[in-house]
């Protein structure tokens, strides 16, 4: 069993006994480095990365290590130190590093074909596009690695020169359509999930750095002011904001109705950016380039203005089949089954089913703490459970410190 913790460290630990077997530091917490995510293990291989890539100075770096003892087997750095991608980072010195392209969720594995696939955070300064003029290569992207090796296969970049702080934030969903396509799905704070063409890409073959096509775009909140500057004069307002779009859990599948299913944030910020001329950073604390320091990332609109949606888009085509609008952002996990039903939860407590074939909700159960986090079904027993992770840290979000549990519901 391996977890990461907030201090950059990957902890092994003994599935019977719970004893610490190995433990990695992937960064350091002195310059805000942490490891956030849930590691992946195939073939003795277990791949982590570290967080913290919206701090001066900090980059992201893909780990794969030895199951065995942790000895390290290859790093990916998200930001190289030289060739044609470092050379997409312009602007840069030692007042203005490379800043950004960390991994703070997940990542997915196509054990087939022995391709690990990796969503990439933000450039940094987040809203200072002055600072960061070039494409700063692979921040804001998807990228498929040679499982083994670490070699770059492909990429794609949805979010180009980014100022708005989205990140590419779920673990793509590699799925095979209804049509016979080979898709990534991947949703990011930028509010749109975007289907992606994953044909041909294996390990052994060349690092030729080919650009993935991304087949649709589909909006799944709302999104106003996207290409609107910022302003150091006054604030600009722009959607999805800084915790909006889709945050930790990423789309599912529902392959008898080919459906993607993805939940996202709606709610709004407003940004007044420093000067770039006179910004300065410090190695360690968060580099936004916001010019109000009491709301370094923004000041989100009221709660009261808050909302979120769970969007049902066809996998081939990527045209929306149906919406549910939800009074809270939506965070938590998806989670369809093969009864036709889809299983999800809102900031408000309540546990969801909706009929998957029309998003219509079924069931609502109230479980008085925020659901933000994963949603499963399995069997015990000869009866269905789903479990709920229910509770969330209130650090970035309004709500009510509440000891998080996990709730299990039996069907008859």
């Amino acid at each position: 069993m391996f977890r990461g913790t907030g201090d950059a460290h990957l902890f092994a630990l003994n599935i019977a006994t719970g004893q610490p077997a190995w433990e990695v530091t992937l960064g350091d917490p002195a310059y805000a480095e942490s490891v956030p995510m849930a590691p992946i293990a195939w073939n003795g291989i277990v791949f982590a990365g570290n967080a913290g890539g919206d701090n001066f100075g900090v980059t992201g770096r893909v780990y794969a290590f030895s199951a065995a003892d942790g000895h390290e087997l290859w790093r990916f750095n998200v930001v190289p130190e030289s060739g044609r991608a470092r050379a997409t980072w312009k602007t840069v010195n030692s007042r203005n590093p490379p800043t950004g392209g960390a991994t703070w969720t997940t990542y997915s594995l196509d054990p087939d074909a022995g391709v690990l696939w990796v969503s990439t955070g933000n450039v940094a300064p987040d809203f200072l596009l002055a600072l960061h003029l070039g494409d700063s290569l692979y921040t804001t992207s998807v990228i498929a690695l040679d499982a083994r090796t670490g070699k770059m296969l492909r990429y794609v970049q949805p979010v180009k020169k980014d100022f708005h702080d989205w990140d590419m934030t779920a673990p793509p969903t590699l799925i095979r359509t209804n049509g016979g396509r080979q898709i990534a799905a991947a949703a990011g704070k930028d509010g749109l999930l975007h289907g992606i063409d994953r044909s041909g890409v294996a390990s052994g073959g060349k690092s030729s750095q080919k650009q993935l096509k991304i087949l649709y775009s589909t909006p799944v909140t709302t999104r106003t002011n996207v290409t609107t500057p910022l302003n150091p004069n006054t604030e600009t307002r722009f959607c999805p904001g800084t915790q909006g779009g889709t945050e930790w859990n990423g789309p599912a599948f529902h392959p008898t109705l080919n459906l993607l299913l993805v939940n996202s944030v709606d709610w709004c910020v407003s940004v007044k950016v420093a000067d770039a001329a006179s910004v300065t950073g410090k190695r360690g604390s968060a580099w936004p380039g916001s010019g109000d320091p009491e709301h370094p990332f923004g000041r989100s609109d009221p709660k009261e203005m808050w909302g979120g949606w769970l969007t049902a888009v066809d996998a081939d085509t990527g045209r929306v089949r149906w919406k549910y609008k939800s009074p809270t952002p939506m965070l938590a996990a998806v989670t369809p089954t093969a009864g036709g039903l889809v299983f999800t939860g809102d900031l408000n407590g309540d546990a969801l089913a909706l009929d998957a074939s029309n998003g219509s909700v079924l069931w609502r159960h109230a479980t008085g703490a925020a659901l933000g986090g994963g949603i499963i079904s399995y069997e015990s027993g000869g009866h269905q459970r789903v479990a709920v992770a229910a509770g969330l840290s209130a650090v970035n979000w309004p709500l009510p410190k509440i000891n998080a549990r996990v709730i299990v519901y039996s069907l008859p």
